[in-house]
């Protein structure tokens, strides 16, 4: 049916799940203090200014990214009805909240694209 589609939303689902496990290089404070996962920033003694601003960013990066998984796995419900458009619209979802963060990500918009081709077929 689609399961080249689906294989590439379950890699997205899973990649979206550890965005804030895996993270990425990002510095806060004006000592510019560098906190790259989740686990960094919860890690941080609690004397250190930034930790509040990073534990909060990480746990908004890793609440998007179950809420972007969250779509994905509409997605693929919709794909098993054979229902693109649906499929489509989950997707979108899913990369619009991955916006704040694509540069970092980079998950969601190659999926997005190949859904799209496929409807448009």
């Amino acid at each position: 049916m689609h399961e080249d589609l689906i294989g590439r939303i379950i890699e997205a689902i899973d990649r979206s799940k550890e965005w804030a496990e895996k993270g990425w290089k990002v510095t806060f404070g004006i000592r510019g203090v560098e906190v790259s996962s989740l686990h960094q920033a919860q890690s941080l003694p609690q004397n250190v200014v930034c930790r509040e601003e990073a534990v909060n960013y990480w746990i908004n990066v890793d609440q998007t990214g179950k809420e972007a998984a969250d779509y994905g796995k509409k997605a693929i419900t919709a794909l098993k009805r054979n229902d693109l458009k649906s499929a489509e619209d989950a997707i979108y979802f899913s990369k619009y909240l991955e916006k704040a963060f694509v540069d970092y990500t980079r998950t969601w918009k190659p999926v997005h694209e190949a859904v799209k081709r496929e409807l448009f077929k």
